[in-house]
């Protein structure tokens, strides 16, 4: 054996001893893609035209990224979340990736009552905390996605079983959750946005931006309003901090339709585009991510960038 090929095994040896062999090899690996968007599927036989019902093309962009999830963020199905539409017109489009789909509750999904449409269509991916339940679950939870812990949040505030006040179950579990994942990356996904240049942000999820402001998270993607806005990083307050504060993502993009351009813009608002139909695509690495908006080709967009984890 070379003295070179020695002195490699021995490096080698010590590093496997040491455990930054594993270190090493953990941060070589590809980052995890996921696709995100909310605010989808039109009603079964409603008819596609330039500004409504391209759900289907979104749909598309979502499974050519052969993303290990789909964050689906809410309004899912309208205009009711009725579960024989789930089982046609989202079944037939999105629902090609359930079995890699995290779900969160929009408004529309509680026009059936209970959300019992939304639950019965998505089963336990739904309420992994309780498999079992069909109708007023909680539907928040966690899971993993590479390297990175999401919180998948249920922003639908007064909603029997939702609470979302500070001290309240959903907080409380919130912080929990974020206690006992030490993950370096974080993210939450909701269907309400507490910052939007729109009049349709909820100002009621507040508590919860402070515990993943507090818990050093990095990202917080929602739909809700119909249209693609990217913000500064932020703290709980919303003021801009570059070194600790949250990126949030508005995608209601998925395919229903537009929402009219805002009167005026968001503080730290980076990105506002109204017009667009499209899918986020997050590349989700060990320390840092990045991001690229895909959009159909009949509403040309792009917004792209990175940044590291805290």
């Amino acid at each position: 054996m070379s003295h070179s090929r020695t002195f490699t095994t021995f490096i080698s040896l010590v590093l496997i001893a040491t455990g930054l062999l594993a270190v090493q090899s953990a941060s070589a690996a590809s980052p995890a893609v996921v696709a995100a968007a909310g605010d989808i599927a039109c009603p079964a036989g409603d008819t596609k035209d330039a500004t409504h019902c391209h759900y289907r093309e979104t749909s598309n962009i979502a499974v050519a990224m052969n993303p290990a999830a789909v964050l689906a963020l809410g309004d899912l199905q309208y205009n009711s979340g009725v579960l024989s539409d789930f089982r046609t017109a989202y079944d037939s489009s999105w629902g090609r990736l359930k079995t890699r789909t995290r779900p969160v509750l929009g408004n529309h999904e509680y026009g059936t009552g209970g959300a019992s449409g939304y639950f019965n269509y998505f089963g336990s991916r739904a309420t992994p905390r309780n498999p079992d339940c069909r109708s007023e679950c909680g539907g928040y939870y966690s899971f993993n996605v590479g390297n990175w812990h999401v919180v998948a949040l249920n922003s639908n505030c007064g909603r029997p079983n939702v609470s979302c006040v500070a001290g309240g179950a959903q907080e409380k579990w919130l912080r929990a959750d974020l206690a006992a994942h030490r993950n370096r990356c974080t993210m939450a996904i909701m269907h309400h946005a507490l910052w939007a240049s729109s009049a349709l942000k909820e100002t009621r999820v507040r508590p919860f931006v402070n515990a993943l402001y507090a818990a050093n998270a990095d990202l917080i993607v929602t739909a809700h309003a119909h249209y693609y806005e990217r913000f500064h990083p932020q703290n709980s307050l919303g003021q801009r901090d570059n070194a600790r504060g949250l990126t949030e993502f508005i995608v209601g993009t998925g395919g229903r339709d537009f929402a009219a351009k805002p009167g005026s813009t968001a503080g730290n608002s980076a990105v506002l585009k109204t017009g667009a139909f499209g899918v986020l695509r997050l590349s989700l690495a060990s320390t840092s991510f990045s991001w690229s908006f895909r959009a159909d080709p009949s509403t040309p967009f792009t917004d792209s960038g990175s940044r590291t984890c805290h």
